[in-house]
């Protein structure tokens, strides 16, 4: 068992797991075996040094997912067995933030990976209320793609999102493209751009329906007359 640790700024080590770390498993807490861990830019920045909240050294990883092994005492929203996607955000459920409901602006706030260890590990212990089951027959490579997921469906939730919307969508990145998937979902029109043709090519076969290489197209004058690009194209 093993679990990939920033020692410091640029230095990456892999490590035997700490398995007393990781138990026993205390009353309200589930331990998960990771199946599968996405990187994201954070973690990049943690490992060039430049994110302000990491403590060195560090195990990195936030978007995870994996197979509850074993659960504590009061836990009753996952039982071993269960695939789950764990919430990297681990809110007090005292301050003033989360008696309000606000639990993402907690003032205690810690996230998996950053100011904790995270899912870069075989094993990791959290909070009940952070792991999220999933359907068994759903893949475990799918569901470590949730928190970026959950991203895009509340941007577009928030802004609103209806079939007669046409949305400009800078960036082919994996956020830009879960903002293309639920774009889609919603019958909406998606114009991808990006500096890279290979990414855009991507877009494409996530469901965009105009892509943009704004190195050699201009963006506003094709947003702003959109029947010179009806169509895909770069």
């Amino acid at each position: 068992m093993v679990a990939l640790t920033v020692e410091k700024p640029h230095v990456l080590a892999l490590l035997p797991e700490n398995t007393a770390a990781a138990g026993p498993v205390k009353a309200g807490e589930v331990l998960v075996r990771v199946q599968r861990a996405g990187i994201c830019g954070s973690d990049l920045h943690i490992y060039h040094g430049s994110n302000p909240f990491a403590v060195y050294p560090r195990v990195i990883g936030h978007e995870f997912a994996g197979t509850v092994e074993a659960v504590g005492d009061g836990v009753t929203n996952v039982a071993a067995g269960d695939h789950v996607v764990v919430d990297p955000v681990v809110s007090c459920g005292r301050c003033y933030a989360c008696r309000a409901g606000r639990t993402n602006v907690c003032a205690n706030l810690e996230v998996f990976g950053v100011h904790r260890d995270g899912g870069f590990r075989n094993h990791v212990v959290v909070p009940a209320a952070n792991a999220v089951k999933v359907r068994s027959d759903l893949p475990i490579s799918i569901a470590a793609l949730a928190e970026p997921l959950s991203i895009a469906a509340n941007v577009l939730s928030r802004t609103g999102i209806a079939a007669d919307d046409t949305l400009l969508v800078y960036g082919a990145g994996t956020v830009g493209l879960t903002v293309v998937q639920v774009a889609k979902l919603h019958g909406a029109r998606c114009i991808v751009v990006d500096l890279d043709d290979k990414r855009l090519e991507r877009a494409k076969e996530f469901g965009a329906d105009v892509v943009l290489n704004s190195s050699r197209v201009s963006v506003p004058d094709a947003v702003r007359h959109p029947q010179s690009c009806p169509s895909t194209r770069s």
